[in-house]
């Protein structure tokens, strides 16, 4: 699952790439108690031509075939760089049983929720998208009747949303209860682990409401404990199957390298590839892999290009060639990583003239390829160096990134962050005015314009303060 505020913002990337990774098989959707069968070693195949079936239209089509067929609708809302929701639609999403009992029940539609196209963002702001990928189900006439979030297996899915069409009922209280009186034997655990993914994937968490918010990652960091000790109880090399590879996936989700169990995934990849996926394998190694450089980086180590290096390598090779066959724009492949972690590393050793004249090569050699992203991020960062020519070029490539994009809060707020950091508060404060005149009323602008709120608090009152200063 990855928070939505993480769209259209550079030095939120770290956001945008977090992965929550699948989680293990849950029981029987009638909730039985765990299953004692012995574990397989072989990952199940899934077949090419079955799966949800998910329609092509608009919308409001599928809502219109709903009403005729007498279904409800079940929405993917999605991003392209959310690891969860590639890992569902590389994997889940094909399975025959999966397709099975979606394709009786909904009509099913995938919604990027930035894709202008699918009038996406305004669909995911009217219905409160916090977070991908978010798996809603509406009646005909776009009500929402139920929610939930995050990466899991097949089972679990269907496990899911019976319970959200209530089709079934939770007994994971009932496990709660077995595991708090001491209930601890390996299939138990196991068991327990798989129904908590599913429990807490239906947790509803506002982002306005903090208090709910912190009572999530608590629940949380609960069951990710109670994972660890799992995790540690059994020699790693039996975690090779398919349920705990999902496991450790899953707990480990935003663990970079260094860990212990992430090594030794790293290590035996052949072996985790088996019962897993090229999907699940290429999502953990390169986030591992990108936290560990990004810390490397952001610490001024220039150890971070070892851990990069390591990807042009087999066994990790094999993800980098899956996901630039997946996605050959992909920022999680070395080259793209690289790009990206040098900059953050010449910020972190305040060689702020080597960030300056990267940017600027990239820039001069392909000016109408760089994104307004780009052109905002180096604006954000060169607005905080000593020098007044960074500054200068800070609120040129601010300006640039404006004109390619009125409507983007984060961009509109990196340009005036770079006024400011000129001493230019009117200039500011009327960018501040001209995006917000530019905005309608539709949800996704007033989403916007709660995000652009919370990054440039107050502009006119700094600005006029400034201003009075300075007389």
């Amino acid at each position: 699952m990855v928070n939505s505020l993480a769209r259209g913002a550079p030095w939120l990337v770290v956001a945008a790439l977090c992965v929550y990774a699948l989680s293990g098989c849950s029981g029987p959707p009638d909730g039985n108690e765990a299953a004692t069968s012995e574990v397989s070693n072989e990952a199940p195949q899934v077949a090419e031509s079955t799966g949800i079936d998910f329609f092509q239209g608009t919308f409001e089509d599928a809502l219109a075939l709903a009403k005729e067929d007498s279904k409800k609708v079940f929405v993917d809302v999605y991003t392209t760089w959310c690891g969860p929701c590639i890992v569902m639609q590389e994997t889940v999403f094909k399975e025959e049983e999966v397709g099975e009992y979606f394709n009786a029940r909904f009509v099913n539609l995938k919604l990027d929720a930035e894709n202008e196209d699918q009038n996406g963002p305004e669909i995911a702001a009217r219905y409160d998208i916090g977070a991908y990928p978010t798996y809603l189900i509406l009646d005909s006439s776009g009500v929402e009747l139920s929610r939930a979030t995050s990466a899991m297996s097949g089972e679990q899915f269907i496990a899911l949303f019976s319970q959200m069409l209530g089709e079934t009922e939770s007994t994971f209280e009932g496990m709660k209860a077995r595991y708090n009186a001491g209930e601890r034997s390996q299939e138990f655990v196991q068991q327990y682990l798989m129904d908590a993914v599913v429990e807490l994937s239906l947790r509803q968490r506002p982002r306005d409401d903090i208090e709910a918010l912190q009572a999530h990652f608590e629940e949380s960091d609960q069951y990710k404990k109670v994972a660890l000790e799992y995790f540690e109880s059994r020699p790693y090399a039996q975690l090779a199957n398919p349920e705990d590879a999902k496991l450790v996936f899953y707990y480990k989700d935003k663990t970079s390298r260094g860990d212990s169990l992430v090594e030794y995934v790293l290590e035996n990849f052949d072996d985790f590839l088996v019962v897993s996926s090229d999907a699940e394998m290429s999502q953990f190694v390169l986030n591992a892999t990108w936290y560990a450089a990004l810390d490397a980086a952001q610490n001024g180590s220039e150890e971070y290009v070892s851990y990069i290096e390591d990807l042009r390598s087999e066994p990790l090779s094999h993800a980098v060639d899956y996901e630039q066959a997946r996605d050959p724009s992909s920022l999680l492949v070395p080259e793209h990583l690289t790009s990206r972690l040098e900059m953050i590393y010449f910020q972190a050793v305040n060689d702020w003239d080597s960030l300056f004249e990267t940017y600027k090569k990239r820039f001069e050699k392909s000016p109408d390829a760089a994104s307004a992203s780009a052109y905002g991020s180096a604006a954000r960062t060169l607005a905080s160096s000593e020098s007044a020519e960074h500054r200068e070029y800070a609120v040129k490539w601010g300006r640039q990134a404006y004109d390619m994009d009125k409507k983007d809060p984060f961009i509109a707020a990196n340009y005036i962050m770079a006024l400011n950091a000129l001493g230019r508060q009117k200039e500011a404060e009327s960018i501040a005015d001209s995006y917000r005149a530019g905005l309608s009323d539709s949800d996704a602008d007033n989403e916007s314009l709660e995000i652009f709120a919370r990054m440039v608090p107050n502009q006119g009152e700094y600005a006029a303060a400034t201003d009075s200063e300075q007389e």
